[in-house]
């Protein structure tokens, strides 16, 4: 159950979605037979499952090479991926280590799935990235994604054309000559026991184009661990409910598709549940209850578009549950957030 129980930002998979678009794969027929929210594009910022998101780029961009599908993807990915309050943690960042650092710490935020190690000597600093979809076939889409947020984090310090020592890949699926040609200069090694990116220290010190020589601290390592330690892994309603938010709009609400996204039966699911004084009613109300706060702090929404992303016909019923739920009118939590500002 623990592998299955990993979510990843839909921004990320969209990078593959515009990369199978551009290049004219089937991806609404694939998406309608999927498991994915078939509105993917539209919300960035919900979660997704990353084994569900990664066999469905497979298997929708099954002509092209994997690992240069993970290559193209990973172009289009940018600090700018970020959500705005993210990229203000990695650019405020003063030298590469910091914005390193901040970066992992988003990372395992991100995917609590990761566990980072840093390794460090006189000369660089080798970043060790461990997934729980070590031994996925198609595990280089996620080690793209992860290895290129460090390239772009590096090239906001360096330049735009700064490059790695090298890369290490877990998947035995070969580089192209794309990959190769787009990184002259680093070594680039597959079929390898862990995922890794190296980086000169030189690159790490600099500080917006100046060098600092005290940046660089043998403390990296024990920030790392200890922001690791602070992200606490999914607990099956926690993963359940982040999941449900992105199928709202779809009204794809059955048990049983969530039980097969999470990888065991339904009664295993409800068993499982029930273990953690929890249900799947109540997960699905609370996901809906969270989302409409969050849509309801955007006072550019009408509260009747609230209802429809969270897949209600009318406003009427989406009031009468959300005053079930929590005790007042949509209209009137919006106006005490409004109250609570001032």
């Amino acid at each position: 159950m623990g592998n299955s129980l990993t979510l990843t930002r839909a921004v990320y998979v969209n990078e593959y979605v515009s990369v199978l678009r551009k290049i004219g794969a089937p991806v609404d027929k694939r998406l309608d037979e999927s498991s994915l929210p078939s509105n993917i594009e539209e919300m960035p910022q919900f979660f997704v499952s990353t084994p569900t998101a990664i066999n469905w780029v497979a298997k929708t961009g099954h002509e092209i090479n994997p690992m240069e599908l993970g290559f193209l993807a990973a172009q289009q990915a940018t600090v700018s991926s970020l959500v705005p309050v993210q990229q203000a943690v990695v650019m405020s960042a003063s030298s590469g280590i910091k914005r390193l650092e901040a970066l992992i710490g988003l990372l395992l935020y991100e995917d609590r799935s990761l566990t980072v190690k840093i390794e460090q000597n006189a000369y660089y600093c080798r970043v060790k990235i461990t997934s729980t979809l070590q031994g996925h076939r198609y595990q280089c889409f996620e080690e793209w994604l992860n290895l290129q947020s460090v390239i772009s984090a590096m090239q906001t310090v360096a330049g735009a054309n700064w490059a790695p020592l090298e890369m290490c890949f877990m998947s035995h699926i070969g580089a192209s000559t794309a990959v190769f040609e787009a990184f002259p200069n680093t070594r680039i090694l597959t079929a390898q026991q862990h995922t890794s990116i190296t980086i000169p220290n030189i690159d790490l010190i600099r500080t917006f184009g100046k060098t600092a020589a005290t940046a660089l601290q043998q403390k990296t390592s024990p920030i790392v661990k200890k922001l690791h330690h602070e992200v606490p892994r999914w607990n099956l309603p926690d993963y359940l409910r982040s999941l449900v938010k992105a199928y709202l709009a779809d009204g794809n609400l059955k048990i049983d598709t969530f039980a097969e996204i999470a990888g065991m039966s339904t009664r295993s699911l409800q068993r499982n549940l029930k273990k953690n004084n929890s249900s799947f009613s109540q997960v699905v109300q609370e996901a809906r209850f969270e989302t409409a706060c969050a849509h309801l702090e955007n006072r550019s929404m009408k509260v009747v578009d609230v209802a429809i992303v969270l897949g209600y016909s009318n406003a009427q019923n989406f009031s009468r549950d959300f005053r079930r739920y929590s005790g007042i009118s949509p209209r009137q939590y919006r106006n005490q957030k409004l109250y609570d500002i001032h």
